[in-house]
């Protein structure tokens, strides 16, 4: 049987060239389109585990590790939530539990700052586990957004006149 091919063609920046051409030399590929290929391919391989709920992590030479965040495996997800969903707020972006007015990081750090396991904080927060489970890798994914919004609140509470007791 013969195999259909389909040719595709499109226009790229000199910019966007340069990148085909880095990454045809970074994996010595024989050519530009064996080189995105294998890239797509691996791309696949990456959003399937990340799908699953799996995290890629780099270590070095003495074994730390260090999670590596894909932004754009991770945005391709996020409609794949269950129970976390946006809320209106002049400032944060942060996302809650569902039905609750509850943001996820408020779960994340309890368990963090108690050393609670996932099943330990699914009883104490009346959660499924599954629950707990999405808002552990959407806090993981968004450390960032959630350190700025806890600076900004710890700003806003300065400014009110709030001891924090730091």
């Amino acid at each position: 049987m013969k195999t259909q091919l389909k040719r595709q063609n499109f226009n790229i920046t000199p910019e966007q060239e340069a990148d085909i051409n880095w990454l045809k030399e970074a994996l010595d590929a024989p050519s530009a389109k064996d080189a995105i290929l294998l890239a797509v391919r691996t791309l696949m391989i990456l959003s399937r585990e990340t799908k699953r709920g799996r995290r890629i992590y780099l270590t070095d030479e003495s074994g730390e590790k260090e999670r590596l965040l894909i932004p754009e495996l991770e945005r391709a997800h996020q409609d794949e939530r269950v129970y976390l969903v946006a809320r209106p707020h002049s400032w944060r972006r942060q996302l809650y539990v569902k039905g609750r007015r509850l943001p996820a990081s408020v779960v994340w750090s309890d368990m963090i700052t108690n050393d609670m396991s996932i099943d330990e904080a699914a009883d104490n927060w009346d959660l499924p586990v599954e629950a707990v489970e999405e808002i552990i890798n959407y806090c993981e994914a968004n450390r960032e957004l959630l350190e700025m919004e806890a600076d900004e609140e710890r700003r806003s509470l300065e400014s009110r006149g709030v001891d924090l007791g730091d």
